[in-house]
């Protein structure tokens, strides 16, 4: 999805840009709720700034839809799967813990899903945090910062 904002604030290679919000296309974003002012006319979001646009540039954004789904159905896939997988391993391991086989699967349960959180968080700090950005793909009008 692409949007238009304004450039509020440059730090290192991000912007804050204000991006106006039209009702329709705000509840479909899939950048909302990363999206301060998710309730209000408009609403700023951290974006990639590659462009090296200033504070008061008109810009272009682009938002990645399709890697924003991939990213969601891999993390709750991957909880389902180990919360499954946790489950089954404490019942089936529960007569040699000699616990009962509800306690096995409970403390499967928690130990997968621990397990795949940690898993998870640090997959995504790692190697999403580059691509799930929004990134500047034009500068439209150049503000009163250039002069």
């Amino acid at each position: 999805m692409r949007d238009k904002g304004l450039v509020i604030n440059t730090k290192e290679d991000l912007a804050q840009v204000e991006v106006f919000c039209f009702i329709e296309s705000c509840h479909k974003c899939s950048a909302r709720s990363l999206c301060i002012g998710q309730d209000q006319s408009k609403g700023i979001l951290s974006v990639k700034n590659p462009l090296k646009a200033n504070p008061g540039d008109e810009v272009n954004i682009e938002i990645p839809d399709s890697k924003y789904n991939k990213a969601l159905i891999l993390l709750f896939g991957s909880l389902l799967l180990a919360s499954l997988l946790g489950m089954g391993a404490g019942y089936f391991l529960s007569p040699l813990l000699l616990i009962s086989s509800s306690a096995g699967s409970l403390l499967g349960l928690l130990f997968a899903l621990a397990a795949a959180v940690i898993i998870l968080f640090r997959y995504f700090q790692k190697n999403n945090k580059n691509y799930l950005y929004p990134v500047i793909i034009d500068i439209i009008k150049k503000g009163d910062y250039h002069g």
